[in-house]
């Protein structure tokens, strides 16, 4: 007998042994992955939000393939979590740095074993790839963790519900729990069930047959901490890390809230013609005629050149507001976009003894076209003219293709801001106008909080606490300390203000979040840096590390999973001894199966290499299949003979 039909023989026994071979025509085995469901889990607790989604996904075809899923997470949201489970096994990733990570998963893929890789190229934006087998199930849970800011006396978490395949089953559960008591949950444009267990707990619960157009946004109030504040404990590994809310109000500072000298610089190049220009009138044209009396204000508008409205800052009466406001709605849009003199052109406006607050909204839909184009000049220069510490406060708007979000962050970092972004659309202007509202109102500007026993101290926002909103400090205290003293200093629209509280060291379990609340913060502190000094070796480092220790991807660090290889059963001997004592009828048979196999095979492969974006593969055909059945018959009629 030789090699090959000895081969193929082999193979015939083993296909027959594992299971019952049906007769069906020939088909195309297509590389399909559907969705069973999505589950998602949230759990917020002082502000701190733990996201866990998990998503069942299905390979219908009959050979492996390799996909690609990309998704959106809030914005300053790190992935903490990613594993996948097969047959009720789960296999947890490994962080790593992004090298070895790219690596192990391409030895992976290209050996044929399942595994996934979740990295990031983008803080919003981050994508897995998983390598199914055939007609494989695989279930991936995903954990991101974030520090929602609180605006206005409320809280906002989003949740995307998107997907890039069709999910049939979703669920969604939100527990929030507060330090001082929930006032009221809300989930604008959704039907949920809303739940209160406790004073300081609510519940949200949302399900459907498969996702919505619009995604899950989530409004809570909870009450204010004390003038001083509330400090929350936990130890572990003989470090101890502690989390200081600050949330006065104007009453418990007893002050009134400070006044602003504001100067709106607004954009309005040709690429601003049409639904941007609109928005930015309703939007500007609403906030100029609600600004307080006590405030003063200016416009500069540019293109390729500069336009202030006024040659001076002007106080905030109503004349003043309402000819202001109209000339906001009868700006038009050309030209190219001029930014470094804008900028400029309104630091020089601001008065170097005033003791209103210097304030800047800074609009623009796109990169600088005229004048000085070098970003790194125009943040240079605005430093320079920036004299008065003004906060300049970025909005990116339109396509975000067509602004540098990256320069406009580190411009407002570097000058006391924060910049952000929206997308042109039919809510535009009214996140415009609401983002306004958050910086809209000082308390005390010139933050400065300090501890006795506080080390590796980073604080969430900026140095100014604007009504309505939190301060939020972390840090880390030794172990044996009792009491912790807090010192807040800052300025108010009365003078100068201090808060001096003792705190007892008191540890809780429910405050386990906080260590990595104070991870979390750090290293989105030093990205920041990154934004205004450069990816310098340093914080390179620096991230990378506490990364790798606390199990966030990061610009510099993945997830790796892989599934252990399964070890192939060997052929038991036995089988080939039963084969050899086949009496001559039934040798005959085997001989007529095994040239119709081997017809079949011949048949089927391929002319040539398929190409690389080909990702079907075909199904056995039906001669083998026939060929395969027959053996199956002449098997169980020599069984019967031999009875």
């Amino acid at each position: 007998m030789d090699l090959k039909k000895s081969s193929i023989r082999a193979m015939v026994l083993l296909l027959i042994s594992l299971a019952c071979v049906s007769l069906i025509v020939p088909s195309l085995a297509q590389s399909n992955i559907g969705s069973d469901y999505m589950n998602i889990d949230v759990n917020i607790h002082d502000g701190y939000a733990i996201t866990t989604v998990e998503e069942k996904l299905d390979n219908t075809g009959n050979s492996s393939v390799t996909d690609k899923f990309q998704f959106l997470i809030p914005e300053g949201a790190f992935m903490s979590a990613f594993s996948i489970t097969i047959d009720g096994e789960e296999y947890q990733a490994d962080i790593l740095e992004n090298e070895e990570a790219q690596q192990k998963f391409a030895e992976a893929v290209s050996s044929g074993r399942t595994a996934g890789l979740l990295e990031t190229r983008d803080t919003e934006l981050f994508s897995y790839s998983l390598n199914f087998e055939a007609n494989q199930s695989i279930i991936v849970k995903l954990t991101y963790e974030q520090a929602l800011a609180r605006t206005m006396d409320e809280y906002e978490y989003l949740q995307y519900l998107q997907s890039n395949h069709v999910v049939e089953d979703l669920s969604v559960t939100v527990d929030i729990s507060s330090s001082t008591d929930i006032l009221s949950v809300e989930t604008p444009g959704l039907e949920t069930d809303i739940s209160y267990p406790s004073t300081d707990s609510a519940k949200v619960e949302y399900s459907s047959e498969g996702l919505q157009d619009s995604d899950m946004t989530i409004v809570f109030k909870t009450e204010n901490t004390d003038s001083d504040g509330e400090m929350l404990f936990y130890e572990i590994n003989g470090t101890g890390y502690f989390m200081h809310i600050f949330s006065p109000t104007a009453d418990e500072l007893g002050t009134s809230p400070l006044n602003k000298d504001i100067i709106f610089v607004i954009d309005k190049s040709g690429s601003m013609d049409g639904m941007k220009i609109e928005q930015v009138r309703e939007a500007f044209s609403s906030i100029i005629t609600d600004l307080p009396e006590n405030d003063r204000f200016n416009i500069v508008f540019f293109d390729s050149d500069d336009m202030p409205y006024s040659d001076e800052i002007l106080m905030a009466n109503e004349d003043n507001k309402a000819q202001a406001a109209s000339e906001v709605l009868g700006t038009d849009s050309w030209g190219g976009t001029n930014i470094n003199d804008a900028l400029v052109e309104a630091l020089e406006m601001f008065y170097a003894k005033s003791d209103n607050v210097p304030v800047i909204v800074f609009l623009t839909d796109g990169e600088p076209t005229e004048g000085v184009t070098s970003t790194a000049v125009i943040r240079q220069n605005v430093l320079e003219a920036n004299n008065v510490d003004a906060a300049i406060f970025s909005i990116a708007f339109g396509n975000e293709y067509s602004y540098d979000f990256n320069f406009l962050q580190a411009l407002s970092l570097e000058n006391k801001g924060i910049a952000v972004y929206f997308e042109e659309n039919s809510e535009a202007s009214a996140g415009i106008s609401d983002f306004y509202e958050t910086i809209s109102t000082p308390l005390v500007t010139d933050l400065v909080f300090t501890y006795d026993e506080g080390t590796n101290v980073v604080i969430t926002g900026k140095d100014h606490l604007f009504a309505g909103s939190e301060a939020i400090i972390l840090g880390n205290y030794d172990e044996g300390a009792s009491v912790i003293t807090a010192v807040a200093d800052g300025s108010t629209g009365d003078g100068d203000y201090t808060s001096e509280h003792k705190f007892s060291v008191q540890t809780m379990d429910d405050n386990s979040f906080i260590p990595r609340l104070w991870a979390y913060n750090t290293i989105r502190d030093k990205l920041d840096m990154m934004k205004v000094e450069g990816e310098t070796d340093e914080l390179v480092s620096e991230v990378t590390a506490l990364s790798l220790v606390y199990g966030f991807v990061t610009p510099y660090t993945s997830f790796f999973v892989e599934i252990p290889q399964v070890e192939e059963p060997e052929v038991d001997d036995s089988d080939m001894e039963d084969f050899d004592s086949l009496g001559s009828d039934e040798e005959m048979v085997v001989d007529m199966v095994v040239n119709e196999v081997e017809e079949a095979m011949d048949e089927s492969m391929p002319l040539e290499e398929p190409s690389e974006d080909y990702a079907e593969e075909e199904s056995p055909g039906f001669g083998m299949i026939l060929a395969l059945s027959m053996f199956g018959f002449a098997m169980f009629c020599s069984k019967i003979k031999r009875q």
